[in-house]
């Protein structure tokens, strides 16, 4: 009989470590005979546990009498209907299920068919569902509530949708910059690129005095984001830069959108290299190693494209 512990983390910028603590604790660990590890990195809970394509090798590699064993329940599932489907598996091939942490972690086998065990998964998961559902019916009345006030929230319009365009490609054509015209109508700069993408390349470059610093986007790992707010040594430009991010949530992590000019980028790169050394962490020196190749395909290496103007 085999041990087949299951991991999963949502994103490329988290990292398996907290699992691992829980695992090792309990005496599961690669090395460990009889135990046997699958994973789905940078796998959404939104996926069903058993269309996972690390799921579905643990499934062929279960035999009766095995135990299928996660540090936490949602790592496995998080819904109910989901772990009822993982419980029929489990009952199904004869595969005991096991959870290492949380308020499941006391019941030795959450497929077992007894009457108790089966109340106290529904409740204890239904519970989880009714928290989940709770803080979207709050996250709806907040935006409704900003609704009600004028704010907006969504894709901002693109320039044709506005009844703009001819406007914008004038003003373009005099020399307002790609930069103004997106703020002055509330949209991307993309967006106004697109509009006036035919008169790029004869659009003349403004003398160097007047010229704004080129800027480019580039989401930074969470990791190195919370190394670098650590830092005292960062330079202002580098502060800046880090204080205007825009966080994205990628499951139980995040990034940043870092908007910043080539050398800054380069020099937080520059400054997060500890992280990078000798001895760092596999999940640092991921990070760091992230964040560099995004560095090198963005804008900054490509010198024949047309800078904002």
């Amino acid at each position: 009989m085999a041990n087949l512990v299951y991991t999963r983390v949502s994103t490329d910028d988290q990292s398996t470590q907290r699992q691992t603590h829980v695992l090792t604790e309990a005496g599961l660990s690669p090395s460990t005979e009889g135990v046997r590890f699958f994973s789905d990195p940078a796998t959404s809970s939104k996926i069903p546990a058993l269309r996972r394509a690390g799921f579905q090798e643990l499934a062929t590699y279960a035999r009766p009498g095995d135990t299928l064993t996660v540090s936490e329940l949602y790592r496995l599932c998080r819904d109910l209907a989901d772990i009822l489907a993982v419980r029929t598996w489990c009952q199904d091939h004869d595969v005991k299920l096991h959870v290492l942490s949380g308020a499941l972690s006391g019941i030795t086998d959450l497929a077992a068919t007894d009457a108790t065990t089966t109340m106290l998964v529904n409740v204890l998961i239904s519970v989880g569902q009714f928290q989940r559902d709770l803080q979207n019916e709050l996250t709806r009345e907040g935006l409704a509530a900003a609704w009600a006030k004028g704010t907006t929230s969504g894709r901002r319009p693109q320039i044709a949708r506005l009844g703009v365009l001819d406007d914008v490609r004038q003003a373009y054509r005099t020399g307002t910059s790609i930069a103004a015209l997106a703020r002055e109508h509330g949209v991307s700069r993309g967006a106004i690129r697109t509009a006036v993408a035919d008169l790029l390349p004869n659009q003349p470059e403004k003398p160097t005095a007047t010229t704004e610093p080129k800027t480019v986007i580039v989401e930074m790992p969470g990791k190195i984001a919370r190394y670098l707010h650590g830092r005292d040594d960062l330079d202002e430009a580098q502060r800046h830069a880090l204080r205007q991010g825009r966080t994205i949530r990628r499951g139980q992590g995040y990034s940043l959108h870092i908007t910043a000019t080539p050398e800054t980028h380069h020099a937080m790169l520059h400054a997060a290299a500890p992280l990078n050394a000798k001895g760092a962490s596999s999940a640092d020196r991921k990070a760091h190693r992230i964040y560099s190749e995004r560095l090198n395909n963005s804008a900054i290496n490509r010198p024949d494209r047309s800078p904002d103007r």
